[in-house]
Parts: structure tokens; C-alpha cells; sequence
């Protein structure tokens, strides 16, 4: 598959993380004799030299934006291929194989392919780390982070991804992008799942974009278990030290 790797690196460390610790970015933190950026690195690293989006400045092929989508749109600009793949650099547990895995189940003609993972597979492997969670008709599922994306129709559809974004925390501007009917249907699908089928919220999110979107349902847990706060990062830690090889 000919495609670019964007990772994502930028995210910095708040206060809460600051006790006994000098480093900047998330992406340094430490996972056994590397920082967490190079797992990901190595996990990515059959499908090219990847562009890195903000993190150490020696490391970073471009600056990070002062959002997700500014840093989405930075490291776009550096994509010559046809597709690419988006990834966060804070996956401790990532590897070659689950990308694989995702890769080989996404859409090539879909504009954007998001992995969800089923809850329990999760739970079973990262037990002690709370994911976001979302009820549907297959199931209860957590998202990755990772997408596959087609490189022209991101460019295309980005200022109505901008739009999306900026309205992600007044529900009700962002139903009326998605559909009111949608939004309904996710919160009484949390106590009715079979409301809301996969397929369902894909062509909810298909139409507001004006492009194909495609949900991949993956058994590969490492995908979403990623390090958003010290008390998950401890835990990645715990696990690790129980069980050196854990994936």
C-alpha cells in the first residue's frame, strides 16, 4: 500500500504532569528504554519515513497547530501520496501488526476509515484503563487512534472537518451538521443499542461531509489504549511491568 504516515506529536504535558518531570511533549514519555513516540515510529516504520507533527523539535518535521486540525492540516501538507494514515504518537502499546490489522480491513475508496474496538477486547488487555465508550446495535465499542485517509478528499472536506470540530462542544449546533434524527438515536441508543447500527451513524457522518466515511471494527485493543492522563500512564506502566511483552 503506497501511503504517508502523519503522526501526531505535539501534545504537551499540563501541570498535573509536571511533578518530578522536565520533559515537554507526551510523546517523551518513557516506555521501557524508549520514549512513547518511538514505539510508534517503529510500529509505522514498514510503510515509510513518516512526517511528525510537533513533539521535540529535533524530531518534528513540521510544528504542531494550536489545535487538532491545525496540526491535521500541517501535517497534510507534507502528504505526496494517495492515501495516508493518521496516527497519535501516545499508542505505548502500539505495533506493526495492529496497524496491519487495521490497514488490511479499510475501504481504499472511502475518504476517511475509522478503527472502533470492541470494549471487552480492551478491557481484557488493558485492564485499569477507562476508555470513552459508546453503545451501538454490534456492541459497546471505544474508538482508535488512528484513521486512514485519502489525501485529495481530505484537502477537499478539511474546513467542514474545521467546522465540525470547532462546534464538537455545543451538541446542538453539531446535531444540525450530523442530523438531529442521528443524534437522537445515539443517546436513547445507550439504553436501546439497537438503535444505532454502525452503518447508521457512517452515513450520518457520510452525508455531513459530503464523502465516504467507513467505521472498521478491529480486534486489535493497542490501537485505542492510548495516554491521556498520569493516572492511565501508571497504569500503562503496571502493565507493562507485569507483562513485558504485552501488545
Amino acid at each position: 500500500m503506497n501511503l504517508t504516515t502523519v503522526i501526531l506529536a505535539g501534545g504537551r504535558l499540563g501541570p498535573e504532569w509536571k511533578a518530578g518531570s522536565d520533559l515537554t511533549f507526551r510523546s517523551e514519555l518513557p516506555i521501557r528504554d524508549r520514549r512513547m513516540v518511538d514505539v510508534v515510529i517503529e510500529a509505522v516504520a514498514a510503510w515509510g519515513q513518516p512526517v511528525i507533527v510537533g513533539g521535540p523539535p529535533a524530531l518534528a518535521t513540521v510544528e504542531a497547530g494550536a489545535s487538532f486540525i491545525e496540526s491535521l492540516s500541517r501535517g497534510l501538507s507534507q502528504v505526496t501520496t494517495e492515501q495516508f494514515l493518521l496516527v497519535t504518537a501516545d499508542l505505548p502499546f502500539l505495533t506493526a501488526e495492529a496497524v496491519a490489522g487495521f490497514l488490511d480491513g479499510c475501504d481504499a475508496e472511502a475518504m476517511l476509515n475509522y478503527p472502533i474496538i470492541p470494549v471487552d477486547r480492551c478491557e481484557a488487555a488493558y485492564p485499569g484503563m477507562p476508555r470513552t465508550t459508546l453503545k451501538l446495535a454490534e456492541g459497546r465499542f471505544t474508538g482508535g487512534n488512528m484513521s486512514l485517509m485519502r489525501t485529495d478528499l481530505m484537502r477537499r472536506e478539511l474546513p467542514k472537518m474545521e467546522e465540525a470540530y470547532a462546534l464538537r462542544k455545543r451538541p446542538l449546533a453539531l446535531a444540525a451538521m450530523v442530523g438531529y434524527g442521528t443524534l437522537a438515536r445515539v443517546l436513547l441508543g445507550q439504553w436501546m443499542p439497537s438503535l444505532v447500527p454502525i452503518r447508521s451513524l457512517e452515513a450520518a457522518v457520510t452525508r455531513m461531509l459530503g464523502a465516504q466515511v467507513r467505521g472498521i471494527v478491529v480486534d486489535s485493543p493497542a490501537i485505542g489504549a492510548d495516554i491521556d492522563t498520569p493516572e492511565q500512564y501508571a497504569q500503562a506502566q503496571k502493565l507493562i511491568a507485569l507483562s513485558p511483552t504485552a501488545k
